[in-house]
């Protein structure tokens, strides 16, 4: 696996980003006042802890002329030249991204970048710093 370097944003943690944690929370906690023994106890506790992982490992990095999307620590680099738009979404579309209402739109110019004519949907945190630094990579980008 490659080592990118760049620079790191993470993924945006908002009110929605709580609510379904503390609703995973809330039917983990559920079992512990069960008498069904310790195993549904356990197991609602490794979701949890696999929800928490999930979210704490989605960030993104700029690197060069990359943006590198990081999803379960897990890297996939996109072409910033090939970004021909960015733009805010309240999409619910599953992505890698935290927030469900700060979220951005990212649309190529080659079909092929992300094998869909769906576009990338993130929520890096300072949304504003993020789309200049960008484009001031491809300053082609419409926003």
């Amino acid at each position: 696996m490659k080592k990118f370097g760049g620079i790191r944003y993470n993924s945006r943690w908002d009110g929605s980003t709580w609510c379904i944690l503390g609703l995973v929370a809330v039917c983990c906690v559920v079992p512990c006042f069960l008498d069904d023994g310790i195993w549904p106890t356990i197991v609602c506790l490794v979701m949890l802890a696999f929800v928490l992982v999930t979210f704490l490992s989605i960030y993104y990095r700029i690197d060069g002329d990359k943006l590198v999307v990081y999803s379960f620590f897990i890297p996939t680099a996109y072409p910033i030249d090939k970004i021909k738009e960015i733009k805010p979404t309240k999409s619910v579309l599953s992505s890698p991204a935290t927030s469900l209402s700060h979220r951005l739109a990212i649309t190529f110019t080659d079909r092929k970048i992300l094998k869909s004519y769906m576009p990338l949907i993130i929520s890096p945190v300072r949304q504003e710093e993020f789309i200049r630094h960008l484009r001031s990579i491809n300053p082609e980008i419409k926003h």
